[in-house]
């Protein structure tokens, strides 16, 4: 029986037409989406490091990039160096995550048309330090692994990408009424599957073909669609059968990618209206003279925290200068917003307070201190309502985080909690064994770089 289908302008391609609806159901959950506009620039910015993060570790782990997401975090976001990963996998993630800086830039673009120029500069990014060829068109014939497609010769190669580049520079400028359509995915699933077809490169087409792909969903509003690692089989297949012009094992995929982005800005979008919910209850227990009161009180105690967290951080700067054995880094959160500081004052629970981190690099040897806020422990209360705690992370390269106060380990700092005596102006810790006592920010950072680097010494 034959299958009815819909063509896709100007491509070789075509789909089943029985997937139509699921496609615009799809694309309605994204103009809901857009609709509500209730996203804040700060949760979106959370969310694109999220994604960010997942993006390079599936896109490399599909070509046997042997990172897991953590080290790929810890590369990418802390610039790390990790003893016994090959180099090239390394540097394999520090060039996709400036592919994606070059990425985010033309996204933003609705006016700009994408060209094949465009695509060789991503290639060359994403291959920078790894190949001579990087941003070269191939000049030898290739064979896809496991595939009985042959890509066209190589000398063929620039007449097809003029061909594709000149149908790329037609869809990549949506128009209004295009954003969040079906013809945004159709296309997008299109030019990645072309582009595969293709094969321009020796190297990195696969990853330059997933770049391409969710550089066409966010021009037509969509989230980013992650082809995970583990379905990397299922989207060999969907290639393999996309050769005979079928996207729609592809497509199908593709969407439910995009699903799956979907719900994390759902979620997001669930829970900042929680958190504005929250937020609105915690004002209402205050009165307007009370609030002006804690307001003032807020400011004093900001001001001591980023006194702190500058000195932290000039102590990293120091230690890293004469340090040959050891590295350090150091890692700003923000400071805590006026809602959540009033929040942890009267005892109510915040959500995400994280303050700093400071990681200790030795060897194969990393120990990741982190600092976050919460209620004062009934020792400090009398002085300090909101505090700094100290947690480090356990097991090591596990990013969970359990505070020094509950650890039973050796050469642990001795301070647990760090607060802020606003009536005498003057800081105030509470060691692990003792009582509150006050300390200069001086004197807490010695205390603490002494003790971690004391244990690395001895490790």
């Amino acid at each position: 029986m034959r299958m009815d289908v819909i063509e896709i302008p100007n491509t070789s391609y075509c789909y089943e037409a029985r997937m139509q609806q699921d496609f615009k159901n799809l694309a309605d959950r994204v103009q809901d989406l857009r609709k509500q506009g209730s996203l804040s620039p700060e949760v979106l910015y959370r969310i694109r490091k999220y994604f960010r993060i997942k993006t390079i570790y599936h896109s490399n782990a599909i070509e046997g990039n042997i990172l897991d997401v953590g080290e790929t975090r810890a590369v990418v976001e802390a610039g790390l160096t990790i003893t016994g990963i090959p180099l090239k996998d390394q540097a394999e993630a520090r060039n996709l995550s400036h592919a994606l800086d070059f990425f985010e830039e033309i996204a933003q673009s609705h006016t700009d048309p994408i060209t094949a120029t465009d695509i060789r500069q991503i290639h060359g990014l994403v291959l920078q330090g790894l190949s001579d060829q990087a941003g070269r068109y191939r000049s030898v014939p290739v064979e896809i692994s496991g595939s009985d497609y042959k890509p066209p010769g190589h000398e063929s190669v620039p007449a097809h990408m003029e061909e594709f580049g000149s149908w790329l520079s037609t869809v990549s400028t949506p128009n209004e009424h295009e954003f969040a359509s079906t013809s945004g995915l159709i296309a997008a699933a299109a030019a990645h599957t072309w582009f595969v077809t293709v094969h321009p490169f020796i190297d990195g087409n696969g990853r330059v073909a997933r770049l391409l792909l969710n550089l066409l969903l966010m021009r037509y509003g969509y989230p980013i669609a992650i082809i995970s690692k583990e379905d990397r089989i299922r989207y060999y297949d969907a290639l393999e059968e996309s050769h005979a012009s079928n996207l729609t094992p592809f497509i199908v995929l593709v969407a439910e990618c995009i699903g799956e982005s979907l719900e994390e800005y759902e979620l997001a979008a669930k829970e900042q209206e929680e958190h504005s919910e929250w937020a609105r209850r915690i004002g209402e227990k205050f009165s307007q003279p009370a609030r002006l009161r804690v307001q003032n009180e807020y400011e004093i105690w900001k001001n001591a925290m980023e006194l702190l967290k500058s000195h932290l951080r000039q102590t990293v700067d120091a230690v890293n200068e004469g340090a040959y054995e050891y590295k350090l880094h150091f890692k700003d959160f923000g400071n805590l917003e006026f809602e959540k500081y009033s929040a942890l004052r009267i005892n109510e629970s915040a959500k995400r307070t994280w303050f700093l981190r400071i990681d200790f690099l030795k060897g194969d040897v990393t120990a990741r201190y982190l600092f976050f806020f919460g209620g004062a422990r009934k020792q400090m209360r009398e002085r300090c309502l909101v505090t700094l705690h100290i947690a480090r992370e356990e097991p090591m390269n596990s990013y969970h985080y359990e505070p020094i106060e509950y650890m039973k380990a050796e050469h642990l700092p001795s301070t647990v909690e760090v607060g802020y005596e606003i009536k005498k102006e003057r800081f105030v810790i509470r060691p692990r064994n003792g009582c509150p006592r006050m300390s200069s920010v001086e004197e807490f950072g010695r205390q603490f770089f002494e003790r971690v680097i004391e244990g690395l010494t001895k490790t």
